[in-house]
């Protein structure tokens, strides 16, 4: 076992790294507005990746593609907010106790939209200005800045005019930005 890896077996915390433990050194950064911290690992981490360290979640805000002195180095950032999405999937509609789906007059099955637990989606809030890799975002004062991970369940339920309620205001999504691989950086307006 080389330094690092005996450095962060013995000295590291239990995170969960996409909801898997993993064990994890995190280090202070500088002091800034919001609270971001240093991420080192063995394990492949990347941009987007969530982050639970200490009861908290945050994203890993920068790449980290390459290994730093034999582990992995990200910046990880504190999700300030928590989105409520009201669940949903969608069932086909059945008819008897066989199973047989119900059809329409075109011969395609019928789906009925069934009601589920509402989903929880951890992001960074940013009312002014937001940056990542020193790339700065500026937006209105009815604008906000929300910071997801970028998975199939966000892409579904944040899209363009979607809305959702965060800071006592609901809000419209105006823009998905896709070119930080790993993150979606949305632009929302207040729904008026």
């Amino acid at each position: 076992m080389n330094d690092i890896e005996f450095l962060i077996d013995t000295m590291g915390d239990t995170v969960l790294i996409n909801d898997v433990e993993h064990k994890a050194l995190i280090t202070h950064s500088n002091v800034t507005s919001h609270e971001e911290r240093y991420i080192h690992t063995i394990e492949e981490i990347k941009q987007g990746d969530s982050i639970t360290y200490d009861n908290e979640k945050y994203l890993i805000v920068t790449e980290s593609v390459t290994k730093r002195a034999n582990k992995y180095k990200a910046l990880i950032r504190h999700c300030n907010y928590s989105i409520e999405i009201p669940g949903a999937t969608e069932e086909v509609m059945m008819t008897d106790d066989d199973g047989n789906p119900i059809y329409d007059r075109y011969g395609d099955e019928i789906f009925i939209t069934v009601e589920t637990d509402p989903i929880s989606i951890y992001t960074i809030v940013d009312n002014k200005s937001f940056a990542i890799s020193g790339n700065q975002l500026l937006v209105a004062d009815n604008q906000i800045i929300v910071t997801v991970q970028d998975n199939q369940t966000n892409r579904d339920k944040l899209q363009v005019n979607s809305t959702f309620t965060v800071m006592d205001s609901e809000w419209k999504v105006k823009n998905v930005d896709k070119t930080q691989k790993g993150l979606l950086i949305i632009t929302c307006e207040i729904n008026t």
